[in-house]
């Protein structure tokens, strides 16, 4: 490596405007370090390997393994994978709709492994090329693989969320992986993206809402004769049903069922579904109410490197007394939710605009909901009126009896997260 190479980062930071967020520095730090992981581990030993792995770097970072689920038989199906950090890792989801004129509508595409491509191949085989290719999204857990699926087919239209944002400027998409010429922002009439399109879904948009510190946005889609709703996150189902993605690794159920470092844990359903109730608050919250943190001190003199691949067998908390977690999660179970952290420091800023944006969406006959996250393939009659109920938190009266409401306890890193933010500028002070 030049010389030239290791003062390219500091020249490129030091070249840019004063005013340049800290997202921005900080998400260009993230990229040239992933860049670096790539190029060390661009080797692939198995179809479930992602030789881009560094470009973002959460577990289970460069074996990503891919399921394959039938939602709708011949009409919709999804293909799911894992991400997160810390052994923290929730699935994570895209979804494949088959056109009536032959061919896929793709919603969300995830890591483009050889397997993920492979299962792929088998709709294509079965019901016609990639036609189109949807972000629905600005999260980065979802935008950072888009682009290079989207390169695998060339004659698909992509279409991605207004509001995309980039490092260390506001680029054009096709700087950020997707192909120029025939990617485009979701029109505001579906109509704009076709008949073979605008014929099967209807679609609501919610958002974009920019904060100093990152851009929340996302766009829903209806399945008009499937009565089914594409959601990425605004809105997720949890039970204590652990997702069989863990069935091929399960060692991140494992490093949580435990109550504290030195317990020894036995691999069976108990305890594989106390390892995702937890896994589940972790994800949520980043810090339940039922959990002491560890000094660092403690933690390294702790660790134990055969509980954790990935962080030297660090275990940096206990769960005290019995280890419960079953109040919390309870807590959460029992229909549609928005994820806490979208409730705390987003949406709650946009309550006329969201509360629309959910009156829209129930509109719609809901009888399924298929969401990046959690729960794959959620049923019900009448889920949009459910749909709309989740939204409660930004009524006078609350999220309603018999609805997943979050315990005050695991909202508080959430709600003083909030102060902080607001007083380093990063949040608007004011709640409308």
């Amino acid at each position: 490596m030049h010389f030239t190479n290791l003062l390219g980062p500091q020249i490129i930071l030091h070249a840019l405007p004063p005013t340049t967020r800290r997202q921005q520095v900080s998400e260009l730090s993230l990229g040239l370090f992933g860049i670096t992981l790539t190029l060390a581990g661009t080797s692939t030993r198995t179809s479930s390997d992602y030789p881009l792995w560094g470009v973002l770097p959460l577990g289970p970072y460069k074996r990503k393994k891919s399921l394959l689920d039938v939602v709708v038989p011949n009409e919709i199906y999804t293909i799911e994978q894992k991400f997160g950090i810390l052994d923290v890792q929730v699935p994570v989801r895209m979804v494949v709709v088959v056109l009536p004129t032959g061919g896929l509508f793709v919603y969300n595409p995830l890591s483009a492994t050889g397997e993920l491509l492979a299962l792929v191949g088998t709709l294509t085989a079965k019901h016609g090329d990639v036609k189109h290719i949807v972000l629905g999204t600005l999260a980065i857990e979802h935008k950072a693989y888009a682009g290079v699926f989207a390169q695998k087919f060339k004659s698909a239209k992509v279409w991605v969320n207004p509001g995309q944002y980039s490092f260390p400027v506001s680029l054009p998409v096709n700087f950020l992986g997707f192909p120029q010429g025939r990617t485009k922002e979701i029109p505001r009439n579906i109509e704009d993206m076709g008949i073979e399109v605008a014929s099967v879904f209807e679609k609501v948009e919610l958002g974009p809402y920019r904060s100093r510190d990152g851009s929340y946005g996302e766009t829903v889609f209806y399945h008009k004769k499937l009565k089914t709703l594409l959601v990425t996150d605004v809105s997720v189902r949890i039970s204590d049903k652990v997702p069989r993605i863990f069935d091929d690794d399960p060692a991140p159920l494992l490093y949580h069922a435990r109550n504290r470092v030195e317990d020894v844990v036995v691999d069976n359903e108990e305890t594989r579904i106390r390892g995702w109730k937890r896994i589940v608050l972790f994800g949520l919250y980043f810090n339940p109410k039922d959990i002491s943190i560890l000094t660092g001190e403690e933690a390294l003199k702790s660790r134990r490197s055969d509980i954790n691949r990935d962080f030297y067998g660090i275990y940096p908390f206990t769960w005290p007394g019995n280890g419960s977690q079953n109040e919390s999660f309870d807590a959460l179970k029992g229909g549609l939710l928005v994820a806490p952290i979208l409730q705390q420091l987003i949406l709650n800023r946009h309550p006329e605009e969201v509360l629309a944006f959910a009156d829209e969406v129930r509109k719609f006959n809901i009888e399924r909901i298929v969401s990046a996250h959690f729960d794959n393939d959620v049923r019900g009659k009448d889920l949009g009126k459910q749909f709309r109920m989740s939204f409660g938190f930004l009524e006078r009266g609350g999220v309603k009896g018999g609805m997943p409401k979050p315990l005050d306890g695991d909202m508080k890193l959430l709600k003083d997260g909030e102060v902080i933010l607001v007083e380093n500028g990063a949040l608007d002070p004011n709640l409308v």
